[in-house]
């Protein structure tokens, strides 16, 4: 008698999204149910309830990703839910985590890489049903399972959380490949083995020591752990004999957390460059403001148009910053917008010169183009505001980054497949670490030069982004005191 078909749900407002996945699906002889979004996708999981796995967009109408993969999970444990979208982020990863998501496809995706997501995602389904039919079959000792490690390992290989099973003597008699490259100052060839003597490490032996002697029915001990450069949440639990009336192991679960605690760390220091961006030039434009209508520069025109306009630049800057937040906010948020279309690349990079022309000629900067014919470029496929707001930026930069009588070069040329955008200043240039970290979300060089240039270290970042959700590329090579180059490659629209 044949095995029935793998059922598999997907759920996604984008037709061809939609499409294509039932199309690369049912090729591989999974039985494949779609829905236009949320709301049609949980009615159809409730009326069949027999999927092993679904995609789930983030991003849809009456019913988001998220609300519908906690519905699912109200209904089904063992299902596995795979997000996919174009804005992952931290936050959101965390949250469909906690709701029940087993990982993330970022769109674009190719037809392998959903594939080998789904192979990944059913493999851990199986291991989690054959965990739990052992876990019903109550093995005595947790040494006995020493002698099946193969088969231990196998059901936690694929687990990305690092596992360690400590026995009531203290041996390590499992541990899987993520735990193995956590703690990789201890690496045993053999198992049983004893774990403190080599691992020393004191916090852990201490909540492991606090399990050994709690209550009878201590539930998870939950600790911060740093490990090197890392920092993991450690899990600790007992595994009890029911005859004994005692733990006889102990399961130590080790979640990485760094990305996490680094966002902590940056939006600490979010909160400190907003408040000195916005103290520095509100308190410029207080004290103009304040001197003029004191009358301290009454009949003197000039001395208070020269105060009107450094307040006016102090606002522009002001604007400029909540503009780069506002967007930056809109990203992460899943909520910024695009819209692609044929686009005459030449004519946006032509209204970006212009549009910086004036600032270059108050820092008596020269601004050339060199390269294709702007009039002869290929079309390529991108939103105009964003392709204008990323030139615009870089060409911004090279003028502001550069001392004066500087030079910015824009130059243009094309393949067939792609057109480059290469963008040379002759600033200040920056050094192999600044150049590393320049992508950073407020990340900004620190140097004479810089402490006098305005910047709020977004602009980079949104650029890199914009050019990523294009399908662009975007690099830079740079030399200290002699200047910049940034070349943007978009693929031609064919």
């Amino acid at each position: 008698m044949s095995e029935k078909p793998i059922r598999i749900l997907v759920v996604d407002d984008e037709t061809g999204i939609r499409k294509g996945c039932q199309r690369i699906l049912t090729s591989e002889g999974y039985e494949v149910e779609t829905a236009q979004d949320g709301a049609e996708g949980l009615e159809i999981f409730l009326e069949h309830r027999n999927f092993a796995a679904a995609f789930v967009d983030l991003q849809m109408p009456k019913m988001n990703g998220i609300e519908l993969v906690e519905r699912i999970r109200e209904h089904d444990d063992e299902i596995v839910i795979f997000m996919i979208t174009a804005y992952a982020t931290i936050e959101t990863a965390v949250e469909v985590t906690k709701k029940g998501a087993y990982s993330y496809i970022p769109k674009p995706f190719t037809p392998d890489e959903l594939l080998i997501n789904l192979e990944h995602g059913l493999e851990r389904r199986n291991l989690l049903i054959e965990a739990k039919r052992l876990r019903q079959e109550r093995e005595a000792r947790l040494l006995e399972l020493a002698s099946e490690r193969s088969k231990s390992s196998t059901i936690i290989k694929c687990m990305t959380d690092g596992v360690l099973v400590i026995n009531r003597d203290g041996q390590l008699v499992l541990q899987n490949t993520a735990a193995g490259r956590m703690v990789a100052e201890y690496s045993p060839e053999l198992l049983p083995d004893v774990v403190f003597d080599a691992l020393e490490c004191e916090n852990m032996d201490a909540v492991i020591q606090s399990i050994w002697t709690a209550d009878e029915g201590a539930a998870i001990v939950s600790r911060e752990l740093a490990l090197g450069q890392s920092t993991y949440m450690m899990n600790v639990s007992p595994v009890n004999d029911d005859l004994l009336r005692e733990p006889v192991g102990i399961v130590v679960v080790l979640r990485d957390i760094t990305a996490l605690k680094k966002l902590e760390t940056a939006k600490s220091m979010f909160v400190s460059m907003v408040a000195h961006e916005l103290k520095s030039p509100l308190s410029a434009v207080e004290g103009y403001l304040t001197l003029i209508l004191d009358g301290q520069v009454a009949g003197k025109p000039e001395k208070q148009q020269s105060m009107l306009e450094r307040s006016l630049l102090r606002i522009n800057t002001l604007r400029t910053m909540v503009s780069e937040l506002m967007n930056l906010t809109a990203m992460e948020t899943g909520k910024f917008t695009i819209r692609r279309s044929q686009l005459d690349l030449g004519q946006v990079l032509t209204e970006a010169i212009d549009s910086c022309r004036e600032r270059a000629e108050e820092n008596q900067a020269t601004l050339q183009v060199s390269g294709e014919d702007f009039a002869n470029l290929e079309h390529v496929l991108a939103d105009r505001d964003a392709m204008f707001m990323v030139f615009r930026n870089l060409i911004d930069n090279g003028i502001k980054y550069s001392p004066k009588q500087g030079q910015v070069t824009v130059h243009v040329e094309q393949n067939g497949l792609y057109i480059k955008v290469k963008i040379k200043d002759t600033g200040i240039g920056m050094t192999p670490e600044e150049k590393n970290r320049l992508f950073e979300e407020f990340f900004r060089a620190k140097n004479s030069f810089t402490a006098n240039v305005p910047g709020t270290g977004l602009g980079l970042s949104l650029v890199k982004r914009l050019v990523d959700m294009h399908n662009g590329t975007i690099s830079v090579e740079s030399t200290v005191g002699e200047g910049t180059e940034f070349t943007v490659s978009l693929p031609i629209e064919g």
